[in-house]
């Protein structure tokens, strides 16, 4: 019998197929329709793997419908699965580890690799979940999809002759406008897209869809006011990380935001207050830039400075006592 009941009243489904043999518990709320729904789905699965008929893309759509829906961030995991979406439009799911590794190869030198795992995390969990819960593949082909080295954090800050450059290089109004906002507030390009007039109150930026999910202010300098009359932004968050890349290649729009860490430091600012505008939960997370504060070692070296002339004068009266 394929579908049966334990001791607990918990519904269990077991069946062979492609000499496999599959073994699913359902949920305690379940009742025998429900088991046999599930039966004949893991059915349908294995008929539709061994014809090699089953799509990476409508995998992926199960996925986001059955996992992805409940998660905090699903906005994110959305945004990592739709990206994939020409890599996978017309492969099937037994091909999953190949879309992956052909992936890898090619976007290796234009994303970090944080970004590409996070991708093939997507590949990842829809190959193990079409192996082990839906039946869609007959071996563990999750197991195939490395993951890259992660990237170490990148320390690329603009200077003020370098940011000037950038912004003539951007071609479109709303590009430029966003780009300048992210170089002198410290805000994530989600944060940038998501502002409207109601956040903007007297000098005041308030931040309400942060990345640790906690609000923040920050305060706006004069020369971006105008760039912050009109909002929402008028384009699309991606066709401005475009359009940085292409004005100025080796830089992210991230980058802007290292900026203008860079900026506050160099006006003597401490990591703390750098930590509190750029919205960073952990100090470990701002010590990246604590190389740039060296206001502390200047200090330092000057009163080194003032003992080597002491040590200078004191040498030079002995000498002329002693002649």
């Amino acid at each position: 019998m394929s579908v049966w009941k334990d001791k607990d009243n918990r519904w269990h489904i077991s069946l062979q197929r492609g000499g496999k043999r599959v073994h699913r518990i359902c949920p305690e709320a379940a009742t025998w329709r429900d088991a046999k729904d599930r039966e004949a789905q893991i059915r349908r699965g294995f008929d539709a793997a061994q014809a090699g008929r089953f799509p990476i893309g409508e995998a992926i759509q199960r996925w986001l419908k059955e996992e992805v829906v409940h998660q905090k961030a699903k906005r994110n995991t959305e945004g990592h699965a739709y990206a994939l979406a020409e890599w996978v439009a017309g492969r099937n799911i037994t091909e999953i580890a190949d879309v992956a590794n052909e992936y890898k190869k090619a976007q290796r030198n234009h994303l970090t690799g944080s970004t590409i795992n996070r991708r093939l995390a997507v590949l990842r969990r829809v190959a193990n979940l079409a192996y082990k819960r839906w039946g869609m593949l007959q071996e563990p082909l999750g197991a195939k999809i490395e993951m890259l080295p992660e990237n170490e954090a990148r320390e690329v800050f603009l200077s003020r002759q370098e940011l000037a450059k950038l912004l003539r290089a951007i071609p479109h109004r709303e590009g430029r406008r966003m780009a300048l906002v992210a170089a002198f507030t410290g805000l994530r390009r989600g944060e940038i897209a998501a502002l409207r007039p109601i956040h903007i109150q007297g000098d005041l930026i308030y931040v309400r869809q942060s990345k640790s999910g906690k609000s923040r202010v920050v305060p706006i300098v004069d020369h971006i006011r105008f760039a912050l009359r009109r909002l929402p932004f008028r384009i699309h968050r991606d066709n401005v990380t475009h359009m940085v890349a292409e004005a100025m290649p080796g830089v992210r729009f991230h980058d802007l935001r290292h900026t203008t860490a860079s900026f506050l430091i160099a006006a003597g600012k401490t990591l703390f207050e750098v930590g509190q505008i750029l919205g960073h939960t952990s100090t470990q997370t701002t010590k990246r830039y604590s190389h740039l504060d060296v206001q502390h070692l200047r200090n330092t070296m000057a009163a080194l400075g003032k003992s080597a002339q002491n040590l200078h004068r004191k040498n030079k009266e002995r000498d002329e006592k002693a002649a």
